[in-house]
């Protein structure tokens, strides 16, 4: 079955100023950018909605009130800052230092190979993609002390896993096969469109929102992502190619996720998430990661932790404690108050626990639920590639 249609009205996008990476030419100096009955998995089964099955990863250590929990954060723009900003690889400053993310207690990050659509003269190229992949190899390749990529096997103990996703994948519809080697590279969430438009589906910021959604190309390979191991993310998607993705996502039994957007219900922004699509992503095993940024957290004055912690109090009431993460979008936009940075991530845990999450619950929401949805990427490649060369 197709599951729940999407019937809420898209909100009128937000030109720039919005959290998002703009081209130069809009701005030189700022960077852009409890579980209910309906999203148990057992009722999930018997509406026929997709579920992703893969069981969690075992906790690192058993929570308590006390342990700090260590963060997956499932958005870090980092690689855009070096590429396209002239940002060291040793990452000396912004919002995610090594520093910074050792004082965090991190566990993992996730950068995205985030392809500009401006890119020459709104053309970006796979080879584009290819380039910032190197990015990444090169951030990871400077802070061996802290960072291992999650490509290259087991993390030892105490670093900081790097995973990689791609933001953005609207070239790669002149040829959908590329997407494959990418996800061999290493490569868990594909995003098929970022703040304009592309080949692949409308955006939830674009234009053409409201009469498209994925095209011929994008339902092709978004099938080829999900076949291939990958997870498609849905954080800059129109509402139109959200629901197209519903079936091909239920098809193959695998998660949908949001890398970095909050509730719409809370705040009204075409980058939130509607609470029909949080119970779709709840039914489909995937997760919603967290967005800092302050225009997708409040359109009032100056938000703080407590105006985040209400986007998870109703993602949760929503769409289960399972189907919540984080996805900072950090050094991608200004971040709220209380958040500056990734050290001061602790601070959102204490704020969840005030609010009256118990402490496995925080855990979850930190690390756990991204872990189960890697987990169903990592089985689906591992099955693949024990298939051999004929697959």
């Amino acid at each position: 079955m197709r599951g729940a249609l999407i019937t809420a009205a898209l909100v009128a996008a937000q030109l720039f100023g919005c959290g998002e990476k703009p081209s130069p030419a809009a701005t030189s100096s700022m960077p852009a950018s409890a579980q209910p009955p309906a999203a148990t998995q057992a009722s999930a089964a018997a509406s026929g909605a997709a579920v992703a099955t893969s069981a969690p990863a075992a906790a690192e250590s058993p929570p308590s009130a006390t342990d700090p929990p260590r963060a997956i954060d499932m958005h870090v723009d980092t690689p855009w800052q070096v590429k396209f900003k002239g940002r060291p690889a040793t990452v000396p400053e912004g919002h995610a230092t090594m520093g910074a993310l050792k004082k965090g207690n991190y566990a993992g990050i996730v950068y995205p190979i985030y392809i500009p659509d401006y890119l020459h003269d709104s053309n970006p190229t796979i080879q584009d993609a290819d380039e910032i992949f190197d990015t990444i190899d090169a951030i990871v390749a400077a802070n061996t002390d802290i960072l291992h990529p999650h490509a290259k096997g087991p993390t030892p103990k105490g670093k900081v896993t790097a995973y990689a996703a791609i933001e953005g994948a609207g070239c790669f519809a002149k040829d959908i096969t590329q997407i494959d080697r990418f996800i061999d590279r290493g490569v868990v969430f594909v995003g098929p469109v970022h703040w304009h438009d592309s080949a692949l589906s409308t955006s939830a910021t674009g234009q053409d929102k409201k009469k498209r959604g994925l095209t011929d190309a994008g339902k092709k390979f978004a099938a080829r992502v999900y076949e291939r191991g990958g997870i498609v993310d849905v954080s800059h998607m129109s509402d139109r190619g959200f629901e197209d993705l519903v079936p091909i996502a239920e098809k193959y039994g695998a998660p949908i996720v949001a890398t970095h957007s909050n509730a719409r219900k809370v705040t009204k922004h075409a980058r939130n998430l509607s609470d029909e699509q949080l119970e779709i992503i709840a039914k489909t095993g995937g997760v919603v990661g967290l967005n800092f940024y302050g225009k997708f957290v409040s359109s009032k004055g100056d938000p703080d932790i407590d105006d985040l912690v209400k986007h998870a109090k109703h993602i949760i009431k929503v769409a289960g404690i399972d189907h919540v993460g984080i996805g900072s979008d950090y050094d991608g936009g200004d971040p709220i108050k209380g958040l500056e940075d990734a050290s001061k991530i602790g601070a959102l845990a204490k704020a969840l626990r005030e609010a009256g999450l118990s402490a496995e619950d925080v855990h979850k929401l930190f690390s756990e639920n991204v872990k189960r949805v890697v987990r169903w990427s990592d089985d689906k490649r591992a099955a693949l590639s024990s298939d051999g060369p004929g697959r």
